[in-house]
Parts: C-alpha cells; sequence; structure tokens
C-alpha cells in the first residue's frame, strides 16, 4: 500500500495514493497509519472500487468497521456523491453525524476536517 504523509496544522495525515481492491486493504492503511505516528486518512474516491459505493456488497461497511475499531478517523474526496445512488447519498447522511468517517466534496475540506483536533 502506497502512503504519502501530509502535515496541516500540526495534524499528521496519512494519504492512500494506491488503489483499494478488497477490504482487508484497510488493515494496510491501519498499519502505515501507526508506522507514521497518525490516526488520520485521506482518501480520494478514485482510489476505491466499485463495490464500495454498492452497499449490497457489505464493502463499504467492512472496510470503515476495520478503520473504526483502531480509531482511524478517514476523510474521503467524493466530489460527485449523487453519481452513486440514493441509498449510497443516505449512508453518507447517516455517517456525517459521526466522528470517524466523513465525505466531503473538496480536498480542502477534507484536511480541514482531518486537522481538527
Amino acid at each position: 500500500m502506497e502512503v504519502r504523509l501530509l502535515e496541516r496544522d500540526g495534524a499528521r495525515i496519512v494519504e492512500c495514493v494506491s488503489a483499494i481492491r478488497r477490504s482487508q486493504d484497510a488493515l494496510d492503511l491501519i498499519a502505515a497509519g501507526f508506522e507514521q505516528g497518525s490516526t488520520r486518512l485521506l482518501l480520494e474516491s478514485d482510489r476505491l472500487p466499485p463495490a464500495f459505493f454498492e452497499l449490497r456488497s457489505g464493502f463499504a461497511g467492512e472496510f470503515l468497521q476495520k478503520l473504526q475499531n483502531y480509531r482511524m478517523r478517514l476523510a474521503c474526496v467524493l466530489p460527485a456523491e449523487d453519481a452513486h445512488g440514493e441509498r449510497f447519498r443516505e449512508f453518507l447522511s447517516e455517517a456525517r453525524r459521526g466522528r470517524s468517517f466523513r465525505a466531503f466534496a473538496s480536498r480542502a475540506d477534507a484536511e480541514a476536517w482531518l486537522a481538527e483536533p
């Protein structure tokens, strides 16, 4: 798993630059975060497989649960959330209430949220 370390407002953020292929890749991101001393992850939506956006596949739930188990915070840059269907939009609406996963239309907003204490 290829990652890059970003620093924003004193926060260390690990950005995934490799394609995610399976839900187990979350464990590689967790390990990369711990290696970099960070619990904050940034992921562009084009790194995610189509199964992530098809909720009935279970991919998103498994992937996000692994991250949540290790108290990792994930910001996903998802400029066109309307392109993924009504159920996925409902999922994002619910996720926005939590503290471990959020989707943002812009990278700047995603980084700002991850940099919050």
